[in-house]
């Protein structure tokens, strides 16, 4: 009985839990053997096959979900438009000139926090954090209370203290355009540029300063030749971002009769008909000009040496600029106060205006937009919708890109920088084209896939890949900061590569996991363009919403839902901070 009993283990013979042992060892081993084609299989699907159709589509003339019929009716029709050469001239005029601009206040922003003794500098570098996450719509909307030509505050308060005979200003216009840009763009460059400044040897700057040279001097002469490549890469994404720009220029653009590509583009997809084949002509132009900006930043860093760390002692050096760094001070902060806490401050008054713009009424001031936004049952049910699309592209594309990073840093798979190639696409994939080209995927396959249009799915879909090259490089640089010791060890001792995966390496990503799953959040709630082609009347997100009731010209319920998105970004920082997650630490 003795013997029967050491044979047995939780009533299963010995010689079975073997058997199974291996039969798990083998499931774990095939797992580990198929997972690298199914990652690559998915973003064939939803990456390449997408981008593909812009293409093949752009000489077809049938409907999404209809035969196919070959012609090149789209492109005689789209370009015949007569006013899409200045659309062409807008979309790159203005990204041109934002860039220039932006760009150029990224690098100072970046100067002095991270090279100089400018009092406040950890408070300089968390406004401008936050500028990136604040959504565009909201801070425009407050802009058009203060900038409108007829009844913009400011407009109003300068007419009357110098007596001028027409406002100075005028937010529904090229440079209205640019300037409710400037917050957001001069922010996405500084936090580009700034790590590059904070790893940056100060030996030469040391050398240039012992020669005479003062601190511009130094600056322009040596630090930022030195930072070519960081420049020029931030340069080079600012600009394709800047091209695919699309809920100022449809606010404020369209009142004006000033067109670019993705605003043209959403006019032919919301004609009636709908001119699909027309919008995926412009969609492959615009595609095509990208691809050719993307080989010419390519082809401007290949064989160039930008060295600034050796094996020699590194060193960080901060220029003290004596009775200037209350100057430097000074000029930072009004930058804050007038881009980003002024049109805050106006969207909240915009909030409890009886009618949005006037203020000599003899009934200005009212709650009752609030109460109707919050009795309106579309508000809340676009707060679950955009709550759940959040959450569920927060916890789904974490797992997603650290399979993806893990695949690619780790891993000996030959199809690993394909995988890689993938994820760069939708940098150079406007979100107005994703949302295309996922909506012909979409409806130009089976019953059951197309299914899938005009639910959540589709729109959690769309903001992972949207977010695919930031999250996946954000958890890569994570892992390459692994030992891979930690692994060979859990190996050595008969863990599979997947237990090692989920048991070691994912509690190390943690605190990184945390931050992309926060982002992917907050894209969430601000994002328009890659849901707008996806989403149905029935089917709105909370920035949708707020889009309908701007172009709809209820600026008041609009006003009331970007402080909502709004709240709901600073109450995520928030909680953010709380848990201990160190968004703003120091690079």
């Amino acid at each position: 009985m003795a013997r029967a009993s050491a044979s047995m283990t939780m009533g299963i013979p010995l010689g079975e839990n073997a058997r199974r042992g291996r039969w798990l060892r083998d499931v774990n081993f095939s797992w580990s053997a198929v997972l690298p084609f199914v990652l690559l299989g998915f973003m064939l699907v939803t990456i390449a096959y997408p981008t593909a159709l812009l293409f093949v589509k752009s000489v077809t003339t049938n409907r999404p979900g209809q035969p196919t019929a070959w012609g090149l009716q789209a492109w005689i029709t789209a370009f015949n438009d007569k006013t899409l050469a200045s659309a062409f001239a807008n979309t790159f005029s203005l990204a041109a000139v934002r860039v220039a601009i932006t760009t150029s206040l990224a690098i100072f922003f970046a100067w002095v926090v991270s090279r100089t003794d400018t009092p406040g500098r950890g408070f300089i570098e968390v406004a401008l954090w936050l500028g990136f996450f604040l959504p565009l719509l909201p801070m425009t909307i407050g802009w058009i209370l203060l900038l409108d030509p007829h009844h913009g505050l400011l407009n109003k308060f300068l007419q009357k203290v110098f007596t001028l005979s027409s406002p100075p200003f005028n937010v529904f216009s090229y440079w209205g355009i640019v300037w409710c840009h400037l917050a957001f763009q001069t922010s996405i460059r500084f936090l580009l540029i700034t790590p590059a400044f904070k790893s940056m040897d100060a030996a030469l700057e040391e050398a240039a300063q012992t020669s005479g040279s003062g601190n511009l001097g130094t600056l322009l002469r040596i630090t930022v030749p030195i930072l070519a490549p960081a420049i020029l890469a931030s340069t080079a994404i600012g600009f394709i971002k800047s091209l695919e720009s699309f809920e100022i220029e449809l606010v404020l653009g369209v009142p004006a009769r000033l067109y670019v590509l993705p605003t043209k583009i959403y006019d032919f997809v919301h004609a009636m008909p709908p001119l699909y084949g027309e919008a995926t002509a412009l969609c492959t132009i615009f595609l095509l000009f990208v691809f050719i900006l993307i080989g010419v930043q390519r082809k401007l860093l290949k064989g160039k040496e930008y060295t600034t760390i050796t094996g020699r002692g590194y060193a960080r050096r901060v220029s003290a600029l004596g009775s200037w760094r209350w100057v430097i001070f000074t000029l930072c902060l009004g930058f804050i106060l007038i881009t980003i806490v002024l049109p805050l401050a106006t969207l909240l008054i915009g909030t409890f205006m009886n009618v949005f713009g006037f203020f000599d009424l003899q009934s200005t001031w009212t709650t009752r937009h609030w109460t109707r936004t919050f009795t309106d049952a579309a508000f809340f049910t676009s707060i679950l919708n955009t709550i759940f699309i959040a959450f569920g592209a927060g916890l789904t594309g974490t797992v997603l890109y650290s399979l993806i990073s893990y695949l690619i840093v780790r891993t000996h798979f030959a199809g690993r920088g394909l995988v890689e190639l993938l994820c760069w696409i939708p940098w150079a994939l406007p979100g107005i084209l994703l949302s295309l080209g996922l909506l012909w995927a979409v409806l130009g396959s089976g019953a059951f896939i197309r299914a899938f249009y005009g639910t959540l799915f589709l729109l959690i879909l769309a903001i992972i890949i949207k977010e695919t090259p930031v999250g996946t490089q954000i958890t890569r640089a994570s892992i390459l900061q692994i030992s891979n010791e930690l692994e060979e060890a859990a190996a050595v001792s008969g863990a599979s590569r997947f237990s090692a995966f989920r048991q070691i390496l994912l509690p190390l990503l943690r605190p990184t996991l945390l931050a992309v799953g926060i982002i992917l959040f907050i894209s969430a709630l601000r994002e328009i363009p890659a849901v707008l082609l996806l989403s149905t009347h029935q089917l709105r997100t909370v920035s949708l919403l707020m889009l309908d009731y701007t172009t709809e010209g209820e600026f008041e319920r609009a006003a009331v839902v970007g402080v909502s998105i709004v709240f709901l970004i600073l109450l995520m920082l928030l909680i953010s901070r709380i848990v201990g997650l160190r968004l703003f630490a120091e690079q």
